[in-house]
């Protein structure tokens, strides 16, 4: 993926799949204030890339009443459509397909941003919040995405079908 800037407009170049002959070239121009969409872009564009790689398999994470479709990027949660913006998405589906693992605010920031963490913990803690008032039937009281206090974030895997 090539990035570059001029006058607040990127151009990337981005292989959707090996069976194309040639890249596809997106030109997205913004704002200075518009960096958070610039960097969920590129964020869609990356996981788009690899959505389309050949033999990716269709799996569903069922957790009941939640369901998270990773190849189609979808989540039901009593058998609605939950909207669920990239960043929710990859935090979710990261935690959801480890149950158990406990991830640190860092871990989950450099897994799900692609970048170093620097202090972004309100990222992280804002996304989560965000999420169980979508997924969570009590968002006060959450049965997916559980604290683990002192060390960070963890998927409720005794719910696992």
């Amino acid at each position: 993926m090539i990035v570059a800037f001029e006058s607040f407009a990127v151009a990337l170049t981005v292989s959707l799949s090996q069976s194309l002959p040639t890249d596809v070239v997106y030109v997205v121009t913004f704002d200075e204030n518009e960096e958070e969409k610039l960097n969920e872009l590129l964020h869609f564009l990356s996981a788009k890339k690899y959505s389309e790689m050949p033999g990716k398999q269709n799996r569903v994470l069922d957790y009941g009443a939640l369901k998270i479709n990773a190849e189609y990027r979808s989540v039901e949660s009593n058998g609605e459509l939950v909207q669920l913006t990239n960043y929710e998405f990859e935090i979710l589906y990261l935690l959801a397909k480890n149950p158990g693992r406990i991830f640190s605010k860092e871990q989950i920031y450099t897994q799900v941003w692609k970048e170093p963490y620097y202090g972004a913990e309100d990222n992280v803690m804002g996304i989560i919040r965000r999420i169980r008032k979508k997924i969570e039937p009590d968002s006060a009281k959450p049965r997916y995405i559980l604290n683990v206090w002192g060390m960070g974030y963890k998927f409720n895997g005794e719910l696992m079908k």
